[in-house]
């Protein structure tokens, strides 16, 4: 059992990467390659979210607020002073970090919905911040042309954004990866903690400060960075970088998924894209029924589908478990007679 666990922790990342190579060849269309491109940066965005929001059990609302300096630091990178996009893209990620440590620091000694609003008022500190210079951002209007990624003459945004979708792909596989090693390490072992019982982690030595500082900082450079990427598909960055649309989008693809596991506000942001793109003819109404909907999820689903399918696994597991045992009592009850009948007939065949 334990080689057979083994196995399976080392061949899931394996077959991630190879289904992400895939990725293309499943999806061919380019309104297919589009909403695939959409859904997996909202994978990102949803992902890295969940670092604070569900891991570390802090209100934050400030995280679209990264997702869009990370955009604009890519755009005006790119635009503006013509820096390389992969340079921007460091840009963007710096920016990013940078803007969580910031976001951070007016709420250092906040706690429960006091962190939500002033998280929330960061966002539309970084709105007002883009109307004021646009100059630099191009205001209301916001900057057009960015230019796509290359590598040598070959660029990500041919046959239908080919190279986005293995970027993407490839990028989704590499933070899940980093997310499950650092929840395994003793940072995020200290922000479960935290979460679950702040008082008992500060009396055993945790630097509650110095923990959610780290988080908000990861999950800023990991928001700007897909803010970047988000840019730099779109080939635009707008003030909508910071609608409250991306808000709702985010948490609902994070509470459908679940925020037990780190792979559940993937698995969310991928349903949620494409039902939000099916009720695209609705218009303004397409919000409404998200919006509901990731109310009932919260009544009645509060662990989201991941935590379903985890019931669910565990109840077959203990099924199957029961049997086995049922199995081995009614060989163990059989007669001595029996039994060395079952030997002969084994040796015979």
């Amino acid at each position: 059992m334990n080689s057979l666990g083994t196995l399976k922790r080392f061949a899931t990342w394996p077959l991630l990467l190879l289904a992400a190579a895939l990725l293309p060849y499943v999806v061919i269309s380019g309104s297919a390659r589009l909403l695939a491109a959409t859904a997996l940066i909202y994978a990102l965005l949803a992902a890295s979210w969940n670092l604070t929001l569900g891991i570390g059990g802090i209100f934050n609302f400030a995280h679209i607020g990264f997702f869009g300096v990370g955009g604009y630091t890519m755009a005006v990178a790119t635009v503006t002073w013509d820096v390389n996009p992969w340079f921007g893209l460091l840009l963007a990620t710096a920016a990013g970090g940078l803007a969580g440590a910031l976001a951070y620091i007016p709420v250092i000694r906040m706690r429960g919905i006091y962190i939500a609003l002033i998280t929330f008022v960061f966002v539309q500190l970084c709105y007002y911040l883009v109307l004021a210079i646009p100059g630099i951002t191009g205001g209301s209007s916001g900057l057009t042309g960015v230019p796509a990624l290359t590598i040598g003459d070959f660029s990500f945004a041919k046959y239908s954004g080919l190279g986005y979708l293995w970027l993407l792909g490839g990028a989704v596989v590499l933070l899940l990866v980093l997310l499950r090693a650092s929840l395994r390490s003793p940072f995020g072992k200290s922000l479960i903690a935290l979460r679950d019982n702040e008082s008992l982690a500060v009396s055993r030595g945790m630097n509650r400060i110095r923990q959610h500082l780290l988080a908000f900082i990861l999950s800023g450079a990991v928001a700007g960075v897909t803010g970047a990427l988000y840019v730099a598909y779109f080939r635009v960055a707008d003030v909508t970088l910071f609608s409250f649309g991306f808000v709702t989008l985010g948490l609902s693809m994070i509470f459908l998924g679940g925020t037990g596991h780190i792979w559940g506000p993937v698995l969310g942001a991928l349903i949620v894209t494409i039902i939000d793109r099916q009720l695209t003819d609705l218009g303004p109404a397409r919000a409404i029924i998200i919006g509901v909907g990731t109310l009932l999820v919260l009544i009645f689903l509060p662990s989201g589908i991941s935590g379903l399918l985890e019931d669910a696994l565990d109840r077959t597991r203990r099924l199957l478990r029961r049997n086995r045992n049922k199995s081995a009592e009614r060989a163990n009850q059989l007669p001595a007679s029996q039994h060395s009948e079952v030997e002969e007939n084994t040796h015979v065949r």
